[in-house]
């Protein structure tokens, strides 16, 4: 398996190619292209890994990727999140929209958003409940599908009836933060 960080350099890579300050100015301007950007991204990204690594732990990798990738795009849209969150005796967060102060006073303007990258992880997504009450506002991205309709699950594949695909995640946060009134301070890089 590749170590995170050469899935991550694999990641930066194909995003200078591309064009950093592009994506960023493209998606902070339609927000829309996000998906057009995650879909390239991805691909690049995945025949690379696919390249480098065994096909044994290739979920695990994709995930790190997912994750990171994330990151980067909701740092480039500007849209409101905390990653990795530790909160007390509860598993870490991967991310939450838009703010963890913002989950407690208000869980049903707030998204947990969960990198299930094993089955370990699939375990303490029951544990997520005591922190978001709202299992609509779970969403998970997993590379290896399983059956729930409790949670908003993205998978990489495009859209079917249990999954949402993964390069709409940017445009379906912005709508989310829309449709609950959100009013966080956004930084435009």
């Amino acid at each position: 398996m590749l170590s995170s960080d050469e899935v991550k350099d694999i990641l930066y890579s194909t995003i200078e190619s591309i064009g950093k300050e592009r994506i960023r100015s493209d998606t902070t301007s339609n927000i829309n292209l996000s998906e057009k950007y995650i879909d390239a991204i991805m691909a690049e990204c995945i025949t690379k890994i696919s390249d480098n690594s065994n096909s044994s732990n290739r979920g695990e990798t994709i995930a790190v990727l997912c994750e990171a990738l994330l990151h980067f795009m909701l740092t480039v849209s500007t849209l409101p999140s905390e990653r990795k969150i530790q909160v007390k005796d509860n598993p870490t967060i991967d991310v939450v929209i838009p703010s963890l102060q913002s989950l407690k006073r208000t869980p049903d303007k707030s998204i947990i958003i969960e990198i299930i990258r094993n089955k370990m992880d699939s375990d303490k997504i029951s544990q997520l409940e005591f922190l978001q009450p709202n299992h609509k506002n779970i969403w998970l991205i997993s590379v290896i599908p399983f059956s729930t309709t409790r949670y908003r699950t993205y998978g990489m594949s495009t859209n079917t009836g249990l999954f949402h695909s993964f390069s709409n995640i940017i445009k379906d946060i912005n709508n989310f933060l829309k449709e609950t009134g959100d009013k966080s301070l956004r930084f435009i890089h």
